[in-house]
């Protein structure tokens, strides 16, 4: 870098803390060869981001865009371009929850983008930790607080001194704790175990996100007592260290702790409001979200033990040369991300069903939230009024379903895995280049990188299921405040305690 070059940054940078107005201005008035250019660019976006300035945003994301169409595969300037996105989406003026609709196309070019960096092998630690660390940010500008955890907890593994993510996590367990979704004791430990990784982080705040956030980071955590970890915990098993290794269980009431049940998905409805004409029946919801649940920890157990090669093969197989690999654990495998992404078939048909929705047993988790005309997609009126009346877990299903539907949508790839399992046919291998279809009737994948795949998406599923019973828990509450009249509760039993499953 020159002279001339980082003085300007310098002074930039400061200005960016005491005055970003100026520093929009400072940066207009740069001319120079590319790296000038850059740096006009990021100080635009930064700026602007901080002063809900869309114009000098635009400017800057001009540039990085005609940049990334110059270098694709560059993946510090696809950062630098899912910032302009994000910045956009954040210096266009909420008036309503139309600020969603609005600022769609932004935040999920935002999200592609930022996933992309992050995923790329050469991109440098500090680049994946603060993808990570904005990828959970820009999921939880939308509600999405479920994977915004997870990507917080990535960046950390990306970087172990990352305060601004651990912060960012800490926010999602408060979160969770204000929905009374999971266990109050343990998600308080949590708080304050991250708590005080904040602080002992203070430097790392100020280089990810400058110096004006320390202060405003470390004054959200002021009252919360702050407490180190005593040491690391033997869990039972290898499944039990590989679950919550993966923040897998079934509850936001989440890893590092030994849980005293053998049951400890312990995620459940509460609650649903019935008629009284609707008799003593237990409410359908109930069996519905006792399959979902079923399904997703049987989904588990069959990724972990096909990738510890678990499962007996009593088959011989013929070898195709090409080093790809063959038998029960491998269709175990592939098994495991189908039936991971059934699930929120599963979780869009019960959404339907509970909220009165005509469709509910021909529907899709891509297609359930939305109606086409004139090929126009938008939310159904139902469901939007329900999001309207505050139901936050609903906008935050919709927006993984256009995040799997979609083009430019990050998880795209997952469903095309899913496709390829269910209707064509899914072979790995473990080494060597992967071959081409000349059918096209087989997909081809790498065995270290579909793994990786399988686990998102089982991750993903146990996202979507949280927030299908806080959808439920919003509404419920919502209906109880304004009910009139007389209400009387049904207890729904405890299955295991009905088969005699406890004793």
């Amino acid at each position: 870098m020159g002279l001339e070059l980082e003085e300007l940054l310098k002074k930039l940078q400061t200005l960016l803390d005491g005055d970003p107005e100026k520093a929009i201005n400072e940066a207009l008035k740069i001319n120079g060869d590319i790296r000038f250019q850059f740096l006009k660019a990021a100080i635009l976006i930064d700026a602007g981001a901080i002063v809900k300035d869309k114009s000098s945003v635009t400017l800057g994301v001009e540039i990085y865009q005609d940049a990334v169409n110059k270098y694709p595969d560059n993946a510090e300037l696809k950062y630098n371009l899912a910032n302009g996105f994000h910045a956009l989406a954040i210096s266009t003026e909420y008036i309503d929850f139309s600020w969603y609709q609005e600022t769609h196309e932004y935040r999920k070019k935002a999200r592609n983008l930022f996933y992309c960096s992050a995923g790329d092998v050469s991109s440098p630690p500090d680049i994946k930790s603060q993808s990570f660390t904005n990828l959970g940010n820009v999921h939880w500008s939308s509600y999405r607080w479920v994977e915004a955890y997870d990507f917080y907890m990535l960046a950390l593994n990306n970087d172990k001194c990352n305060g601004v993510a651990s912060s960012g996590a800490l926010k999602i367990l408060r979160y969770a704790l204000s929905q009374e979704i999971g266990c109050p004791d343990l998600l308080c430990q949590e708080i304050e175990y991250l708590a005080a990784h904040v602080v002992s982080n203070k430097e790392s705040i100020a280089s990810y996100a400058g110096r004006n956030a320390v202060d405003s980071i470390l004054n959200e955590i002021v009252s919360i007592p702050k407490k180190k970890r005593s040491s690391e915990i033997n869990h039972r098993n290898d499944f039990v260290e590989f679950v919550i290794q993966n923040n897998l269980t079934l509850s936001p009431t989440i890893h590092s702790f030994i849980h005293e049940s053998d049951r400890w998905d312990d995620l459940n409805i509460v609650s649903v409001t019935t008629d009284v004409d609707s008799g003593s029946n237990i409410p359908e919801i109930f069996s519905m979200f006792n399959l979902i649940k079923s399904d997703y920890i049987l989904a588990r157990q069959l990724f972990f033990n096909a990738i510890n090669k678990s499962y007996i093969d009593t088959g011989t197989y013929s070898d195709t040369l090409d080093y790809a690999c063959y038998g029960v654990n491998e269709s175990a495998l592939s098994l495991a991300q189908r039936v991971s992404l059934d699930i929120l078939d599963k979780v869009a048909v019960a959404s339907l069903f509970y909220l009165g929705i005509g469709g509910a047993r021909t529907t899709s988790f891509k297609q359930a939230w939305f109606k086409v005309k004139d090929k126009t997609k938008k939310l159904s009126p139902k469901i939007l009024a329900e999001i309207q009346l505050g139901n936050t877990a609903l906008l935050a299903l919709s927006e993984v379903s256009n995040d799997l539907a979609e083009i430019e949508g990050y998880l795209v790839d997952k469903q095309q895995a899913r496709n390829s399992s269910t209707h064509r046919f899914t072979v790995l291998h473990d080494m060597g280049t992967l071959p081409e279809s000349a059918s096209r009737c087989i997909e081809h994948y790498d065995y270290e990188d579909f793994s990786v795949k399988v686990l998102s998406t089982l991750k993903l599923a146990r996202c979507a299921i949280i927030y299908f019973v806080q959808m439920i828990l919003l509404r419920e509450n919502r209906l109880s405040d304004n009910r009139d009249g007389l209400a009387m509760p049904m207890t729904v039993p405890s299955h295991e305690h009905i088969r005699g499953l406890d004793e």
